[in-house]
C-alpha cells in the first residue's frame, strides 16, 4: 500500500511539474507586442529574432530625424560640413522654434549655431526647427535637401519609404517651409523594416552619434547670455523611468505624432551583443512605446540564446567547401569573422539547414567557387536557414567564410578529364 502510495505521489509530481513546464513555455508563447509594428534584431547581423507586421508602411513622426542626421554625417565625411560649420537663422526658422505645437529650443533670427549644436538638440530633445535648420546647411530647399534623404535611403536599403520632409512632421506644420503641390496632411512613413536598416546603418557606419543618443541632459546655448536645458525623450537610458533591467539602452529616437502614435527606435547591448528595437504606433499604458519595447527584449531574454561562431573556428556540417575546378575540389574553410547567431532555448543551431554561396566575383558559371583563391580570402557566405528565421535581407543569417589555405587551380587536362567524366 505504502509503494502504491509513493507511486501515485509520483505520478502526481510528474504531472505538475509537466505542467509547470508547460506553463512557463506558454508564457514566454503569450508575450505579445501590442503595436502596429514591431520587431527586435541583432544589429551586427541583422537576423530578426521577433516581428510583427515588420514591412507594413507605417508613419514615423521623428524617428524621420536619424535619417536626416545620417545624410548631415555623410555631408562631414565628404567635407562639405564639419560639426563646427554654423547655420544661420533665418526668421521662418526662429518663429518655427517657439511654436507650441512642436517639440523644441529656441533658435534666434540672426543667430548662428554649430551643426554640432544642432545635431545635438535633434537627437537629444527632438528639437524640429533645429533639425530643420540642418538642411540649411549647405544651403537646401526642403525638397532639394528631401532628395538627399531619399538618396541615402536607397543606399541604406530603403525602397519603400514616404518622405516629405527632414522632421516627420504633417506637411502643413512646416509653414512657409512646406512643400508645395503636396497634401497638407501628408507625413513620413516607413516599416519597421526600414527603421531598423537605418538604426543599423548609424550603429555601424555613424557610431559616434550614440554619444550623443544616449547623453540624459545637455545645456543648448540659445544666446551668449540665455540657454536651456534639453532632457532626453528617452526613457530607457540607464537611470531613467523605464530603464530595463538586463539591456543596457544607448540610442535611439523616439517618435510621437496622431497618425504615428507613440513610436521608439532603440538599441542597446545584451550580454556583449548589441540588439535594435523598433515599435511603431504602440497601444497601452501611459508610455507605451517602452512597455512595448521592454517586451521585445523579454522575447530575446527568456526565449532566446546568442551562440557565436567565433572567427577561424569550423562549422561541424560545413568543414569544406566544393571547389570544381581546384585541384582538389574540396577545400577547407573557416569562419571569417565572430557571427551570433539567436537560437530558441532548448533548441541547438545543429537543426539550421547551412548552404553555402560564394562571393559573386569568386562564381563560376555554375555559381560554383572557382580557383585559384588565397588563404584566407573571403569566398562567400554560410546561410543559415530555419523555419520562422527572419533577417533583413532574407530568410537566413549569413556567416562570413574565408579559405584556410591557397586553393590552386588545376590544370587544364584534369579539368578536361573532369568534365568528360
Amino acid at each position: 500500500m505504502k509503494i502504491l502510495k509513493k507511486l501515485i505521489i509520483s505520478l502526481l509530481t510528474a504531472i505538475l511539474l509537466f505542467n509547470l513546464g508547460g506553463m512557463a513555455t506558454s508564457v514566454q508563447a503569450a508575450e505579445k507586442v501590442d503595436a502596429g509594428a514591431a520587431l527586435v534584431m541583432d544589429a551586427n547581423t541583422g537576423q530578426i529574432i521577433y516581428q510583427k507586421n515588420a514591412k507594413k508602411v507605417l508613419p514615423i513622426a521623428s524617428i524621420s530625424k536619424l535619417l536626416t542626421v545620417a545624410v548631415i554625417e555623410n555631408e562631414i565625411d565628404q567635407n562639405k560640413l564639419s560639426w563646427n560649420s554654423k547655420v544661420k537663422i533665418n526668421k521662418a526658422l526662429a518663429k518655427l522654434s517657439v511654436s507650441s505645437e512642436l517639440s523644441n529650443v529656441e533658435l534666434k533670427q540672426g543667430a548662428s549655431y554649430t551643426v554640432k549644436e544642432l545635431v545635438h538638440a535633434s537627437l537629444i530633445s527632438s528639437a524640429d526647427a533645429a533639425t530643420l535648420a540642418l538642411t540649411k546647411a549647405t544651403g537646401d530647399t526642403t525638397a532639394s535637401f528631401n532628395k538627399k534623404m531619399q538618396a541615402m535611403a536607397r543606399k541604406i536599403g530603403v525602397t519603400d519609404a514616404k518622405i516629405y520632409n527632414a522632421v516627420g512632421l504633417k506637411n502643413s506644420d512646416l509653414e512657409s517651409l512646406k512643400l508645395k503641390n503636396v497634401a497638407g496632411k501628408a507625413e513620413n512613413e516607413m516599416s519597421a523594416n526600414d527603421v531598423a536598416k537605418i538604426a543599423q546603418y548609424i550603429v555601424k557606419n555613424d557610431s559616434d552619434l550614440l554619444q550623443i543618443t544616449k547623453i540624459k541632459t545637455e545645456t543648448f546655448k540659445t544666446t551668449s547670455t540665455a540657454s536651456t536645458v534639453m532632457d532626453s525623450l528617452n526613457q530607457m537610458l540607464p537611470g531613467n523611468t523605464f530603464e530595463p533591467k538586463t539591456v543596457k539602452m544607448d540610442g535611439l529616437k523616439t517618435g510621437t505624432s496622431d497618425a504615428a502614435g507613440q513610436s521608439f527606435v532603440g538599441t542597446g547591448t545584451y550580454k556583449g551583443h548589441r540588439l535594435i528595437t523598433v515599435v511603431l504606433h504602440a497601444n497601452g499604458g501611459s508610455e507605451p512605446r517602452y512597455s512595448q519595447t521592454e517586451i521585445l527584449l523579454r522575447i530575446v531574454v527568456n526565449g532566446y540564446k546568442p551562440v557565436t561562431l567565433k572567427k577561424n573556428s569550423t562549422i561541424a556540417q560545413t568543414k569544406t567547401v566544393t571547389v570544381p575546378n581546384a585541384k582538389q575540389t574540396k577545400a577547407a574553410v573557416r569562419v571569417a569573422k565572430d557571427t551570433t547567431v539567436w537560437v530558441a532555448n532548448e533548441t541547438s543551431l545543429n537543426s539550421w539547414k547551412q548552404t553555402f554561396k560564394a562571393k559573386t566575383s569568386l562564381q563560376d558559371k555554375n555559381h560554383k567557387l572557382a580557383a585559384p583563391v588565397k588563404a584566407g580570402q573571403n569566398i562567400g557566405s554560410l546561410q543559415l536557414t530555419k523555419d520562422g528565421v527572419a533577417s533583413l535581407t532574407g530568410k537566413s543569417v549569413n556567416v562570413p567564410l574565408k579559405a584556410h589555405a591557397d586553393i590552386d587551380k588545376a590544370n587544364i587536362f584534369v579539368r578536361l578529364y573532369r568534365s568528360v567524366f
